[in-house]
């Protein structure tokens, strides 16, 4: 083919795809696109967060001596008790004997009153006649109050001790578990000493630290999900915020958050497990929601296409704020441009313009 032919055939190829490219041009833009629509919803937008807690008794506590003296009787770890259990002795006969000491001494001070009574009614009848001197009659007085005073002082030392006596039988305040023991019996111990720890196995309480930055949406009654986690021994059960403590720790910017358990048979928890649990963060402001498959992103900004009764598109600028699931916030540029119950197009807007006519279709058919 000479060089005179192929110019003439590129020429005619060129214009031949001139001639599709400005038919599909001049075709009509009249077809309708087809789009599957959803609604605009307006709701309070909640999530939740995964947080790992710890399980403890609400009563737990270390119980100490109460008194001085030689330890007799412990406990053992493990230990079921009851309420009003007894958990440990402490040798009493030393405060027996004081206590019968201050018997003694109250019978002292009650034979030195009356014989300062009978004194005192002597001198003051002996006053009356000038017989006694008023200053006998004023020492006499003052003795027969200091010994009315030992009386009472007497009574006071008494209960002083009956109270010793009583706090040297140590029992559980509470039923539960004994969980460690810290002296052993045939010492010698002080008031302040540590002897046992009594775990509250029958009211449990989920501790766990949240974020400060979700302190506003942490309630106290707001119910949490608590489940162990383990596939193989799923434990699960809702509870309910009891306290919540807005003190945060410097390092970890976190609060405190104590929900109890309910009483359950079927389920066994264990003080010191570690949870999963569920805290719930609810948006109490309705705000608009939006299917995230109604997003358009272009350069220019996000928008979606809002379908009007007419089955023509609208394109409305809008900014997206938090999500969760399929929905997301969305706030409309233009004030009143989005409004609940608006139906949106969630596929097949991509190229749709305002104006444009479009057929609804169902989600599944949508191209």
């Amino acid at each position: 083919m000479s060089f005179k032919t192929q110019h003439h055939f590129f020429k005619l190829s060129f214009g031949a795809l001139i001639l599709c490219i400005g038919t599909a041009l001049s075709t009509p833009a009249n077809a309708k696109s087809p789009v599957a629509i959803e609604t605009v919803l307006k709701s309070a937008l909640t999530s939740s967060l995964s947080i790992h807690g710890t399980l403890y008794g609400k009563q737990d506590v270390k119980l100490t001596a109460g008194v001085d003296g030689l330890l007799t009787f412990v406990a053992e770890p493990g230990s079921n008790v009851q309420k009003g259990d007894v958990l440990a002795r402490i040798d009493t006969l030393p405060l027996e004997l004081e206590h019968a000491r201050q018997k003694e001494m109250l019978n002292r001070a009650r034979v030195n009153l009356q014989f300062q009574k009978q004194e005192l009614r002597r001198l003051t009848q002996l006053a009356k006649t000038s017989s006694a001197a008023a200053s006998q009659v004023d020492r006499i007085q003052q003795q027969h109050d200091l010994a009315a005073s030992d009386i009472e002082l007497a009574k006071i030392e008494i209960r002083v001790i009956a109270d010793k006596i009583n706090r040297a039988t140590l029992k559980a305040p509470f039923s539960g578990v004994i969980s460690e023991r810290y002296r052993q019996p045939g010492r010698d111990i002080n008031r302040a000493d540590e002897l046992l720890s009594l775990i509250d196995i029958n009211n449990l309480e989920a501790r766990l630290y949240v974020p400060v930055k979700y302190l506003n949406y942490v309630k106290k009654g707001m119910t949490l999900s608590i489940h162990t986690g383990d596939l193989d021994t799923l434990a699960q059960t809702d509870t309910t915020i009891t306290a919540v403590i807005p003190t945060t720790d410097p390092r970890s910017q976190s609060f405190e958050v104590r929900a109890t358990l309910p009483t359950e048979e079927k389920i066994k928890w264990a003080a010191g497990q570690l949870v999963d649990v569920k805290v719930p963060l609810n948006n109490s402001k309705p705000q608009l929601l939006v299917n995230r498959d109604a997003l358009i992103l272009r350069k220019q900004g996000v928008h979606v296409v809002r379908i009007n009764k007419n089955n023509k598109a609208e394109q409305i600028p809008v900014e997206v704020g938090k999500g969760q699931g399929k929905y997301v916030i969305v706030t409309t540029i233009s004030e009143g441009s989005l409004a609940e119950g608006d139906t949106i197009a969630v596929r097949g807007a991509e190229r749709l313009i305002t104006g444009q006519e479009v057929e609804v279709q169902n989600a599944s058919n949508a191209s």
